[in-house]
């Protein structure tokens, strides 16, 4: 992951932020038409941005622990391209729950450094992508720490599931959206580090690669 693309989306995101916030009269009581636009329009807008961005980071984590996987073959010598994309193969050719299983099994994800935060990613990522009326599901509540008898907004929307979001990753409970992101993609860096760290994984020997072999 490259952190200085993400940092150059969070400075777009801020920017945006700041501009449309300009906007507001600075006499604003909360109750004109600016409000409103900022309230239920803006600002669910400019959440949605990041909580896409994360849907992303968690898409990231993903394909990074298949690669790492695929390489974790107990030995750590050097394999071949053909041997990795073997294994790669296998793994994709699973059923999805039996592919995780066996990635967990490889790589033991869970005793990595921000596990916690990780999982709230791909909690976050589910119920963002499968939910019709974009609501937290209660897994994901109870992974926050949230009160699971509440009826929460839509996650763009939701100030109470943003605070859950930003204490676990360590951050005040009035943190922006665009700085719980930041965090989150510095807790995702992290992770894939120490599993990459603290398992025995096996060099890949690419050889020569032609561009013949990709398609137009």
């Amino acid at each position: 992951m490259d952190l200085a693309d993400a940092k150059a989306f969070i400075n777009l995101i801020t920017a945006e932020y700041k501009r449309r916030a300009d906007l507001l009269p600075q006499d604003d009581d909360g109750t004109g038409y600016a409000y409103d636009q900022w309230m239920f329009t803006d600002l669910p807008f400019l959440h949605d941005l990041c909580i896409l961005y994360l849907v992303a980071v968690r898409h990231h984590i993903e394909r990074r622990l298949l690669f790492l996987a695929s390489c974790a073959l107990g030995h750590g010598k050097e394999i071949k391209r053909s041997e990795f994309e073997g294994e790669r193969k296998i793994l994709l050719d699973m059923p999805h729950g039996k592919r995780w299983k066996e990635i967990d099994r490889r790589l033991q994800p869970k005793k990595c450094a921000r596990y916690a935060s990780v999982e709230a990613l791909r909690l976050l990522a589910n119920s963002y992508k499968h939910d019709p009326r974009l609501q937290p599901d209660i897994e994901l509540l109870r992974h926050l720490g949230l009160d699971e008898k509440l009826v929460y907004a839509p996650i763009p929307e939701s100030f109470e599931l943003k605070k859950g979001l930003a204490r676990i990753v360590g951050l005040p409970d009035d943190s922006r959206l665009s700085e719980i992101t930041e965090r989150f993609v510095t807790h995702a860096d992290e992770f894939l580090k120490d599993a990459q760290a603290r398992n025995v994984l096996s060099p890949v020997n690419w050889g020569r690669v032609s561009l013949t072999e990709f398609a137009d």
